[in-house]
């Protein structure tokens, strides 16, 4: 499901660049070293490479083989996206941030039925 910018600050993407420059492109979950802005396929695999020899290289092939597993998202923790303060955000992977998402799918759904006007039962 794509974000719904309104619900954003208007310069999210000044925050978001900043928790990734601030994390080093790294996921802050598993660790995995993601892309920077302008830097080539090339650099890249040659970054993340542990072996002298691209061509072996696990991580290089997974990167030719899903590019996007590679990408580097910030997530809100508490999924409310105006709450901006760094205790609630992390840069993670696509992969840490669709599992992180997946074990929150109740809470989402509770919060987006709320700001659609739907209010909320307590106790139940």
């Amino acid at each position: 499901m794509p974000m719904d910018r309104r619900l954003y600050p208007e310069d999210w993407d000044d925050i978001a660049s900043g928790i990734k420059a601030e994390v080093n492109w790294c996921c802050e979950f598993c660790g995995r070293a993601c892309p920077r802005p302008g830097e080539s396929a090339a650099d890249f695999m040659a970054r993340i490479c542990t072996t002298d020899d691209l061509a072996t290289c696990p991580l290089v092939a997974e990167y030719r083989q899903a590019p996007r597993r590679f990408l580097l998202t910030v997530a809100h923790l508490n999924h409310i996206p105006a709450d901006c303060s760094r205790a609630n955000l992390k840069a993670l992977c696509a992969p840490c941030h669709c599992r992180y998402d997946l074990k929150q799918m109740g809470l989402k759904q509770l919060l987006k039925c709320e700001r659609q006007g739907q209010l909320r039962i307590e106790g139940v």
